[in-house]
């Protein structure tokens, strides 16, 4: 048994029971799927990503995990439907796989990686079942994960927050849809693509980047389908903290920041609004600023970790408030993971790449990648009706010739019940 890392663990306690946060990264092949290949290219990934192997036991009131070698995995057609994560449906693991005639998808407990540690997961499967790579040319245990958030902490508060936006002091537009039931996993999947050069290229001459610049154009898309009048859309952002405290991992190592689009950014042309919020995300991913989340979230959950109840009790009461708090600062979030180069082997056997996770927080959930030069936006909405998706679209096409929109329907994301978690006592004095 082995403890888990702060932030790994704080994943467990606030993001499981039914509507648990499980990522999901497709891949569509250029040929069909061989599954028991597939299964093989896991197990060896499995070897060389140890945090993946993770699996939790509940020991008095924390999780700990087993992370020792595995020796299989579920892989099963996508056609079964969702899962839960555990013991009986997944063999113990927190992810398993789901395959059709050509793609594949990992479906990934975000307790033991953030979008980027599972792209970097997803490499390493693609690699084995590409035939690009074997055991030996990985090392041991080479992205693991690393307690990033006691690290941070133990460097001290780089400075004084300053500008650091605080959504409880601003009126938060929400989305006044009829979101689906609490008690269902169902989403609706929209994709939009976009060509990648044209984007950089309006990033690049309006002094922005990918992030604020797709913000400056749903920002307005919100405007023109809602009444937001003088409210202010918050958009959820999770930034990666390795580079800014300078540590390497590949479990959780992002942290998220709000970026508030405003009635007087909204009266800018849209070159002008990219800029302006490239500007305000650069405040508030200013180190002090980030600090200041990290220690509010450590002293949170400080206090759920010595409180009395039973771990299944408390994380209930803890996922419930958890998404409460989100759901009121928050109008809507977006992810983006970035460029993904799988090496010039993989790519001709891979044509498409797309992630996503359930939107139970808030409205909207969009994840954004770059792959073969096109920006994957994966729309995961709470609701039915597909005109902001639609505006979305709209406004984007205007600016992006090229840009594309398909429609996936509905998908039923799959469930981390603490049930499904072993219990063993806590045998320390």
């Amino acid at each position: 048994m082995e403890k888990l890392f702060f932030f790994d663990e704080t994943f467990y306690w606030g993001r499981s029971g039914k509507r648990a946060t499980v990522i999901e990264a497709e891949c569509e092949l250029t040929q069909s799927v061989h599954p028991d290949e597939l299964r093989a290219a896991v197990l060896s990934a499995l070897r060389v990503h140890r945090n993946f192997r993770a699996r939790p036991v509940i020991v008095g009131r924390r999780f700990l995990v087993e992370t020792s070698e595995v020796e299989q995995v579920t892989v099963v057609r996508e056609d079964e439907g969702p899962r839960s994560l555990g013991p009986k449906e997944t063999d113990g693991l927190m992810l398993y796989v789901t395959y059709g005639e050509r793609r594949f998808t990992l479906h990934v407990f975000h307790g033991l990686a953030d979008m980027r540690s599972i792209c970097a997961f997803l490499h390493t499967v693609l690699s084995f079942y590409c035939h690009t790579n074997d055991d030996n040319q990985f090392a041991a245990d080479s992205i693991d994960t690393f307690p990033c958030h006691e690290h941070i902490l133990e460097g001290g508060a780089p400075g004084e927050p300053e500008g650091k936006f605080i959504p409880q002091e601003h009126d938060i537009f929400h989305i006044p849809e009829k979101l689906f039931s609490s008690r269902t996993t169902r989403q609706r999947i929209i994709d939009i693509d976009l060509p990648l050069k044209p984007i950089l290229a309006f990033a690049r001459e309006n002094g922005s980047s990918v992030i604020p610049a797709l913000n400056a154009v749903i920002g307005r898309a919100i405007r023109q389908c809602y009444d937001v009048g003088q409210k202010e859309i918050v958009c959820y952002v999770p930034t990666d903290l390795r580079p800014i405290f300078h540590f390497e991992s590949g479990g959780n190592g992002a942290i998220p920041f709000s970026l508030p689009y405003t009635t007087e950014i909204d009266s800018m042309p849209v070159g002008e609004r990219a800029r302006h919020l490239r500007t305000e995300m650069k405040v508030q991913t200013r180190p002090e600023n980030l600090y200041t989340t990290v220690a509010r979230l450590r002293s949170d959950f400080n206090q759920i970790f010595s409180a009395p109840l039973p771990v299944r009790q408390t994380s209930s009461k803890v996922v419930k408030s958890g998404r409460k708090k989100d759901s009121a600062i928050n109008t809507y979030g977006i992810s983006y993971a970035g460029h993904l180069n799988f090496g010039e082997n993989i790519a001709q056997q891979v044509k498409t790449v797309g992630v996503s996770a359930g939107s139970y927080s808030y409205p909207l959930w969009i994840v954004a990648c770059e792959y073969k030069g096109i920006i994957r936006m994966r729309l995961v909405q709470a609701f039915k009706s597909d005109r902001l998706a639609t505006v979305i679209h709209q406004e984007l096409a205007v600016l992006f010739t090229g840009t594309t929109y398909t429609d996936r329907g509905w998908h039923d994301f799959d469930s981390f019940p603490l049930g499904n978690v072993p219990h063993k006592r806590n045998n320390t004095r």
